[in-house]
């Protein structure tokens, strides 16, 4: 006999429970960053060079409030509003690891 439909779609647990993790530790770790660096205490104006700020200002809450969404809803849209979110936040961690790769291997100390 086969599971009906509903089942077959569901996540398995496993996955949401790893999915709702990442995307705690890397807001956690990116608001981090945010307060530490100053971004969020001081004022922010448009013209900012450093506009990476403000989309992981704005992104981190978005994906915080999709596992909260997901777990008191548990709908497979939510879930799949998880993954691809949690799919952007392993694609920002490798961008910025990639970044401070790229700063270390190119960094020359200047010598006075």
């Amino acid at each position: 006999m086969s599971a009906p439909q509903s089942q077959k779609m569901a996540p398995r647990r496993w996955k949401v429970i790893l999915f709702s993790t990442v995307h705690v530790v890397a807001a956690a770790a990116v608001y981090k960053y945010l307060v530490s660096g100053g971004w969020l205490t001081n004022q922010y104006h448009l013209n900012d060079p450093n506009i990476v700020n403000l989309g992981l200002a704005i992104f981190e809450p978005i994906a915080i409030l999709s596992v909260i969404a997901y777990w008191v809803g548990r709908k497979l849209s939510l879930y799949r509003l998880m993954w691809i979110l949690c799919l952007v936040q392993v694609l920002i961690a490798i961008g910025f690891l990639l970044f401070f790769l790229l700063f270390a291997l190119t960094w020359h100390p200047k010598m006075m």
